[in-house]
């Protein structure tokens, strides 16, 4: 019997270190994650979908793989996945983590429900987390959020004017990161409004920006966006330069709109330059379009390359207000931890 006991105290003690193995090599696996999440989103969500049995997992690292899942679903464009995590998170809103990572969910929550067209509940889950940071560079990302809501709503002026406030402060920090991403929306804005010459700025700032630090994900996106603009311009030369390197980094990158918009990019060239677009062509830029993600840049596509291609397209249907409902949600309007 005494036997006994001791096998079954060793066996418990030896199953305890493995678990707590599994669980440091958890812990690396993550950290290995986070490094990789500026420089290469990709390498990320490959680390990340390795993993097994994160259900398994204590709460603390449970809700650090979702919210490294969501936050490769935002720079990828992956909303389904950043939606699945948040519901995951949320079911552990009472432990100790959550309520330390509080303002990153309540910022991702925010993000989420402004891609689905829940402006005004986007709004309070942002001003949630403004309220419960004290951190000034949390604050200026939930700024620039709030910015693009209200951008979202068509008030231009009011959503150009929080973004230069906070392109200020984030100069000020010497965040390279989050004033490329503002300078950015700055382009949009003005390309919106038909302002190519500043959008033209903004976009090459943006793009030195995001090279500088290396972001993947900045770099096609601003490289697209200038391309854009070249189109309108009629300026082959710069271009044809920018055109090889982002289409490179386009392609190895895991988000199907930014490969929809150099898809249409391309075409806009060939036809500016003469060249003939097939029917199977345009078929495909069809189904491009669809896959553009937002409506903005769908306008966009409508509004500066699609006539010149002589391609019927639907414009997107205006957001219409809408409410969120669900029960965790509730504790998001509650803003009560």
């Amino acid at each position: 019997m005494f036997r006994r006991l001791i096998l079954l105290l060793v066996i418990s003690l030896t199953t305890g270190q493995v678990y707590a193995q599994d669980f440091d090599e958890l812990k690396n696996k993550l950290d290995l994650a986070e490094d990789y999440l500026i420089v290469s989103p990709s390498r990320s969500i490959a680390i990340l979908k390795g993993l097994n049995d994160i259900d398994k997992a204590p709460s603390d690292l449970f809700i650090r793989w979702h919210l490294l899942n969501a936050k490769t679903a935002v720079s990828t464009s992956h909303y389904n996945d950043l939606h699945s995590s948040l519901e995951a998170i949320f079911k552990h809103q009472n432990t100790p983590y959550f309520k330390q990572q509080l303002t990153s969910i309540l910022s991702a929550t925010g993000i989420w429900l402004r891609h689905e067209g829940y402006l005004d509940d986007a709004l309070i889950s942002l001003k949630c987390g403004y309220k419960n940071t004290i951190d000034e560079r949390k604050r200026l990302l939930l700024i620039n959020s709030m910015a693009l809501v209200v951008w979202g709503k068509n008030d231009n002026e009011k959503a150009r004017n929080l973004y230069l406030d906070s392109f200020k402060i984030a100069q000020k920090l010497h965040l390279d990161n989050v004033t490329a991403l503002i300078e950015s929306n700055l382009g949009y804005i003005a390309l919106e409004q038909g302002h190519i010459a500043d959008a033209e700025n903004y976009f090459r700032n943006a793009l030195i920006h995001f090279q500088n630090i290396d972001k993947r994900a900045g770099k096609v996106s601003a490289g697209l966006n200038l391309m854009m603009v070249f189109l309108i311009q009629k300026n082959e030369i710069n271009f044809e330069r920018l055109h090889g390197p982002t289409a490179i980094l386009t392609h190895a990158f895991p988000d199907e709109a930014k490969q929809a918009l150099l898809l249409w990019l391309e075409a806009a060239f060939k036809k500016q330059k003469g060249e003939f677009i097939s029917r199977s062509e345009k078929k495909k830029l069809q189904i491009a379009y669809s896959q553009l993600g937002s409506n903005m840049m769908k306008i966009m596509v409508l509004r500066y390359l699609a006539k010149s291609l002589e391609i019927p397209l639907k414009r997107p249907t205006p957001i219409i207000a809408k409410r969120f409902s669900s029960p965790w949600f509730r504790s998001v309007k509650a803003c009560n931890w």
